[in-house]
C-alpha cells in the first residue's frame, strides 16, 4: 500500500515510524486509500448534541488508540451495527488513532480520518485506549506560518508553504495520523512527513492515490512563506525533525484561513 502526497517529486520508499513496513510517497496531498471501509457511510458526518470539544489551548486533548484489528464505527452510540469499519493497523502499518471530541457512557465520539473532512463517528469505549496530550498545531494560512503549542505556550513559530490557489490547503480541524521517515532526508519531503486526517477539497486523487494532506519538510526552503503546494504544508527540515521528536500521533491540528 502506498501514500501519495501532492507535491511534485519522484517516488521513494519510506518507513512508518515504529513499524516494520515500507511505503512510498510522491508528494504532498495524496494517501493510502481507506479501502478497508465496508460501507458508503464512511463518507457521512455523524454529529451529536453532546459533543464537548475542548478549545485548543484550554486543556489537554484526548487521543484514542484502537485495540481490535477491525475498528467498528457507528453513526450513533448504541446502534445495532456499524456504519463503517477501518482496518487496524492502517494500510501503512500504523496503529489507528483518533482525536476524541466527546463521549457518553461506554462510547467515545471521535474525529475520523476519512472524507469528507470533519467526519465524526462513535466507537465503543472497550475498543480504545485513551491518552492525553497538551500539544497542538496551528497553521495560519494568511500569514504562511505554523505554530506548535504546548497548552497556551508557543514552542515553534515558523514560516510555512501552503497550497496554491487551485489546490488550496483545506481549513478545519484535523489530527496527525502517521509519521513517515524518508530514506533521503535531503529529498523533496525532507526527513519526515506527517499524514493528517484531512483530504484535498479540489483533488480526488494524486498519482492514483487518495489526496491526503500532510505536513512535511522540503528541499526547497525558498518556497517557505509562499502558496505553492498541492495542499500540504511544508516547513523547514530542522523544524519537522523537531516536531517528529515532540508530537504524538493524534495531536490536534487547526488549519485557519
Amino acid at each position: 500500500m502506498s501514500i501519495s502526497l501532492a507535491v511534485p517529486g519522484p517516488r521513494w520508499a519510506a518507513a512508518a515510524i515504529g513499524v516494520a513496513v515500507s511505503l512510498s510517497l510522491t508528494g504532498c496531498g495524496g494517501g493510502s486509500a481507506h479501502d478497508a471501509a465496508k460501507s458508503p457511510a464512511a463518507n457521512s458526518t455523524a454529529k451529536a448534541a453532546d459533543t464537548e470539544s475542548v478549545k485548543l489551548g484550554d486543556g489537554p486533548s484526548t487521543i484514542a488508540t484502537a485495540r481490535p484489528k477491525t475498528v467498528d464505527i457507528f453513526k450513533s452510540p448504541g446502534d445495532a451495527s456499524p456504519s463503517m469499519q477501518l482496518s487496524n493497523p492502517n494500510p501503512d502499518g500504523v496503529k489507528r488513532v483518533f482525536l476524541v471530541v466527546g463521549s457518553r457512557p461506554g462510547w467515545v465520539h471521535v474525529l475520523l480520518p476519512v472524507p469528507p473532512n470533519g467526519s465524526e463517528g462513535w466507537i465503543a469505549e472497550k475498543d480504545l485506549i485513551t491518552t492525553k496530550t497538551s500539544y497542538w498545531v496551528q497553521v495560519l494560512q494568511s500569514a504562511h506560518r505554523v505554530k506548535v503549542y504546548q497548552g497556551k505556550r508557543v514552542l515553534i513559530d515558523t514560516p510555512a508553504a501552503i497550497g496554491k490557489s487551485d489546490t488550496p490547503t483545506p481549513g478545519g480541524r484535523y489530527y496527525l495520523t502517521e509519521l513517515l521517515q524518508a530514506p533521503n532526508p535531503k529529498g523533496a519531503y525532507g526527513p519526515y512527513a506527517y499524514g493528517l486526517s484531512g483530504y484535498s477539497t479540489t483533488l480526488t486523487q494524486f498519482q492514483g492515490q487518495d489526496a491526503i494532506i500532510g505536513i512535511h519538510g522540503t528541499n526547497e526552503p525558498q518556497s517557505l512563506g509562499k502558496s505553492v503546494s498541492h495542499g500540504c504544508v511544508r516547513v523547514g527540515n530542522t523544524v519537522i525533525s523537531r516536531m517528529a521528536k515532540m508530537l504524538p500521533l493524534g495531536t490536534p491540528v487547526q488549519i485557519n484561513a
